[in-house]
């Protein structure tokens, strides 16, 4: 990267933390004799340049070359994003089959969609800027030519063309027929996926990143505070998430990745699925999952409310479930293997009684996320049975222990937890206790 004093106006963190991300994919790529990598997942692009916008629906990639300036490439309309928070990037925009407005004669005076102000100067949108892909299907506006040559262009121009390529191949919003061409075109370049390498040194966060991950998670309490505070007999679910998204925003936070889970007993076993229509009822069980963002960094946290009265087994699940956890937490510590974490969950779960009850995992790593994901593209990296992931300090997790439909108690509870030299913290610190509302 061409050196900077700053970022640019809207990139999170400074230059210095940036550029050491850059030599640690860079590092990587050597290891695995790669003269470029293209990046796709919007999650990966964020954490390199800083980049937030909400365009990577439509197909961008940053080229990283093993030497040289990095080259992002995005539709053209999102040029004035790109230069407002990332000048230093260099960038190439390319058009999705609509011709641009010519340049104003006069940025003042040629004003066809804005008004002026008290002064007289002109505000409100400026078209030219506008007009670069707007998303209309058709058979011109359909085509990705533009999309590919642009990308042919910028590796060609990182000098890679003939190189070994890792490209994310798994990244959600990487176009199959878009990948596919490019690929075709460049058939004298060597490629293989590099799916998980850019991953791999995010999955451990710097001082910066886990400051960030700290705000995150005080805007995640506040907002399960407020949801818990809503809940009560004859609520509406929809006023349980208007509270949600209310203590979000009053504490600081933005749009997090994944939406906040709000499900009653009706809906209970919807694994991904959120508020209704109803109102809570006597007897309900209602599920919490939620996190705040904050700079695109999340710290989740989750909890199982009872809703008018307390089940007469709740006590037993809930006390099984919470030893569960801090037994998990315990197990968590540099040089501790993911398989040995959900083990110490297992076990405590299976002590309780409840051994014919399992889960695919107890935890799974958190950090960047855009959505619709608050943990990245792709499958995050587990606390799971016969996971190989070696802990080191840093890491982030979203820890959980579950016992729901057991037939013997209902229980849940998760919180952001983070590997520190000596062991793990949580971040998350709404109280572990049962909840009746």
């Amino acid at each position: 990267m061409t050196p900077s004093p700053k970022s640019g106006a809207g990139s999170p963190f400074p230059r210095a933390e940036l550029d050491r991300r850059l030599e640690a994919v860079r590092s990587r790529m050597a290891q695995r004799n790669l003269d470029a990598c293209l990046v796709a997942a919007p999650e990966n692009i964020y954490y390199l340049t800083g980049l937030e916008h909400q365009g990577y629906f439509a197909y961008e990639l940053l080229v990283i070359p093993a030497r040289g300036e990095p080259i992002l490439v995005t539709r053209g309309m999102e040029r004035a994003t790109v230069q407002d928070q990332i000048p230093w990037v260099r960038h190439l925009g390319y058009s999705d089959g609509v011709e641009s407005l010519p340049p104003p004669r006069d940025r003042e005076e040629d004003m066809v969609m804005a008004d002026r102000d008290s002064s007289g100067r002109g505000v409100g949108l400026r078209p030219w800027e506008m007009s670069y892909g707007v998303a209309v299907r058709g058979p011109v506006a359909d085509s990705a030519d533009d999309a590919i040559r642009t990308t042919i262009q910028a590796v060609r121009e990182a000098g890679v063309e003939k190189g070994r390529l890792g490209l994310e191949a798994k990244a959600t919003f990487l176009p199959f027929h878009i990948a596919e061409r490019v690929i075709s075109k460049l058939a004298d370049a060597g490629w293989e996926d590099c799916s998980g390498l850019v991953d791999d040194c995010r999955i451990v966060q710097s001082p910066l990143e886990q400051e960030t991950t700290r705000k995150a998670a005080e805007v995640s309490d506040a907002m399960m505070l407020a949801a818990i505070a809503a809940a009560g007999p004859g609520m509406p679910e929809h006023d349980v998430m208007a509270a949600v998204y209310d203590a979000l925003f009053r504490r600081g936070g933005t749009y997090p990745g994944f939406i906040p889970l709000v499900r009653s007993t009706r809906t209970l076993e919807h694994e991904h699925g959120t508020w209704g229509d109803g109102r809570l009822r006597r007897g309900d069980l209602l599920f919490l999952e939620m996190s705040g963002c904050v700079r695109r960094y999340h710290a989740p946290l989750g909890r199982l409310v009872f809703i008018g009265k307390q089940s007469p087994r709740a006590r037993r699940a809930h006390e099984a479930c919470r030893e569960a956890m801090h037994r998990a937490a315990r197990a968590i510590g540099p040089g501790a293997a993911a398989d040995e974490v959900y083990r110490a969950w297992e076990s405590a779960v299976r002590e309780a009684g409840f051994g014919s009850y399992t889960r695919h995992h107890c935890g799974y790593s958190v950090g960047i996320g855009f959505p619709p994901s608050w943990s990245g593209s792709g499958t995050p990296r587990g606390l799971r049975k016969g996971s190989d992931l070696k802990l080191q300090e840093g890491m982030v997790f979203h820890l959980m222990s579950w016992l729901l439909r057991t037939g013997r108690g209902d229980a849940f509870l998760s919180d952001t937890i983070l590997i520190t030299g000596s062991g793990s913290e949580f971040l998350t610190r709404v109280p572990q206790d049962i909840l009746v509302r």
